[in-house]
């Protein structure tokens, strides 16, 4: 799910927009990236992620990423080029057990993966 948002998630409205390489740059920080604590509200599968605590000039501050799936929006959380926080969003009240299969995902820019 992380891979798909760095590929094909916009930036919030504010946040810095990714090039390719700054793109390129946070799959390399996701091949060790780890999952840390979990979401403990009961309702969505989001999960922190631990990697390299360098952080990457090439990043701005803060950018999240988002993409809209049926029923939820998916956002990565970017700090200093750290991928952060891996988060599902419900947009009512059914919770989501666990992340969508990818199939399941946006498929807008799918494509052109």
């Amino acid at each position: 799910m992380a891979a798909f948002l760095i590929d094909n998630g916009d930036p919030l409205p504010g946040d810095p927009a990714l090039g390719i390489e700054e793109r390129d740059r946070l799959r390399e920080r996701l091949a060790t990236a780890n999952a840390g604590e979990a979401c403990r509200c009961g309702t969505c599968p989001s999960i922190q992620l631990i990697g390299d605590a360098s952080p990457s000039r090439d990043i701005g501050l803060r950018t999240v990423l988002s993409a809209e799936i049926p029923a939820a929006t998916l956002l990565l959380f970017v700090d200093r080029g750290q991928l952060r926080y891996l988060e599902l969003a419900p947009h009512g009240d059914e919770p989501f057990a666990e992340f969508p299969a990818l199939a399941s995902s946006p498929d807008t820019k799918e494509s052109e993966a």
